[in-house]
């Protein structure tokens, strides 16, 4: 306690409880501070705290498991808290934890297509195109495209966000046979990911229900950054040129992905009513 150990938080005590309380915990109160852990104030999901957030979620469930897991010598603890988040990202039926795992997968698959098909074609943005009328239009059409599919800023810290879950991920494949003392020694994968996945074949109908909420996120995620990459004012769409080409194409685009996102989510609906 705060006699003995002068770097002794009440906070740091407490977190295995709060991740547990978080990551279970689907009320709108919960799901607020989750979002403040993960988030911040901004957009950009910080992977630190996902670490810290399963190894408390982790830590808690092995030590209200049993004494030998809460002291290290049973794997129990851990094979419970991979049961029961399975249970949280793979539920059939949708959550906030499950919501925001949809959305930085359909984010960051976003990117990493775009950077596979586009960076070959990178050099083509920047050649100039004499203007000749419907001569040209074809030309000004794909350079338009390419304009509004490039990679920015926020697309590279996804990419790299994606680099280290992969590599997350092959860790903790590769560790599902390890012991409880050397896995204490990593912080890579706390809890396993891969092997909370290995749980899917259990939930065969919740995993078409998630492939359809998958595909709303993605369109979804597709959608809003073409709307924010339209040009944004009616001026610009109304005009001549590249950017009024390429508004115009980003607003078509939006609008269709948003009518197939709400199709989705009707399917997804229709899904639900047949249990």
């Amino acid at each position: 306690g705060l006699s003995s150990d002068s770097n002794y938080s009440i906070l740091q005590e407490c977190y295995p409880y709060l991740a547990k309380r978080l990551l279970s915990d689907d009320s709108p109160r919960a799901r607020g501070a989750l979002r403040m852990l993960l988030y911040g104030k901004g957009d950009e999901l910080d992977l630190s705290k996902v670490g810290e957030l399963s190894n408390g979620f982790e830590s808690y469930t092995s030590s209200t498991s049993s004494v030998e897991s809460g002291q290290g010598r049973s794997d129990e603890g851990r094979n419970t808290a991979i049961e029961q988040l399975a249970g949280v990202l793979l539920s059939e039926d949708s959550n906030y934890v499950q919501d925001l795992l949809l959305h930085e997968s359909a984010v960051a698959l976003d990117a990493t297509v775009r950077e596979a098909i586009l960076s070959p074609l990178e050099p083509l943005r920047n050649v100039p195109i004499p203007s000749l009328g419907l001569l040209t239009l074809p030309l000004e059409v794909a350079k338009a495209s390419l304009e509004l599919q490039k990679i920015d800023e926020s697309d590279k810290k996804k990419l790299a966000n994606v680099k280290i879950l992969t590599d997350a991920l092959s860790n903790g494949q590769s560790g599902t046979a390890a012991t409880s003392e050397s896995r204490s020694g990593s912080a890579e994968s706390p809890i396993g990911i891969g092997r909370v996945f290995q749980q899917a074949s259990k939930r065969r109908r919740a995993l078409a229900r998630i492939g359809v909420r998958f595909g709303g996120s993605l369109t979804h995620v597709q959608a809003r950054r073409l709307r924010e990459r339209s040009g944004a004012s009616g001026d610009i769409a109304n005009g001549a040129g590249g950017e009024a080409i390429a508004a115009r194409l980003a607003s078509i685009g939006a609008n269709t992905l948003e009518s197939l996102a709400d199709r989705l989510s009707t399917l997804d609906g229709d899904l639900a009513d047949r249990k």
